[in-house]
């Protein structure tokens, strides 16, 4: 099943908001987990290769190292699976909680997201729209490439996250 995006729907003020944060958020998080994936196995790596070499010599310790490096694709596609559930799930819990969601967004400063989004072109779907696994992929390497344009966005998508009101907290007796 695809996700729909902004190009057969016009979507609200609210749901262009909560795409723009959680696309933001997974582009983070992946990103992080990513790079996070690739030191565990560096490190698993060099203390596999270390133990290795102090039992059966360099050869063996070597040998080790490029046997934990070739598990790195396998690692990232778990990551990256397990990065598109969690995506899937926030945006189950959205469609669960809108009504609270819409409430809590009446500030203007939810729209600064969306707009600064709609000020680039990517040529793919906006981050303010319901992204699938395959777009997410292409904003993260533009992330991870450090293509320029997208790095500014990036950067002002997430200074823009960091100075969202703060949702109330609930009163719980």
């Amino acid at each position: 099943m695809k996700d729909q995006n902004s190009t057969n729907v016009e979507l609200s003020r609210e749901d262009k908001i909560m795409n723009t944060i959680v696309n933001t958020s997974i582009l983070l998080m992946s990103t992080l987990m990513g790079g996070l994936s690739e030191i565990m196995v560096n490190v698993t790596g060099e203390l596999a290769s270390g133990m290795t070499e102090a039992f059966s010599g360099e050869k063996a310790g070597k040998e080790t190292i490029e046997k934990v490096k070739q598990k790195l694709p396998e690692v990232n596609d778990k990551m990256k699976a397990m990065i598109s559930d969690i995506r899937k799930d926030i945006y189950s819990q959205m469609e669960q909680k809108n009504k609270e969601i819409t409430t809590f967004m009446s500030d203007p400063m939810f729209d600064l997201g969306p707009q600064k989004v709609d000020a680039y072109d990517f040529g793919m779907p906006k981050l303010s729209s319901r992204l699938d696994d395959e777009t997410i992929a292409q904003y993260s390497y533009l992330l991870t490439s450090e293509d320029a344009t997208f790095t500014e966005l990036f950067g002002k998508l997430i200074d823009w996250l960091n100075n969202l009101p703060k949702a109330p907290k609930d009163n719980v007796t």
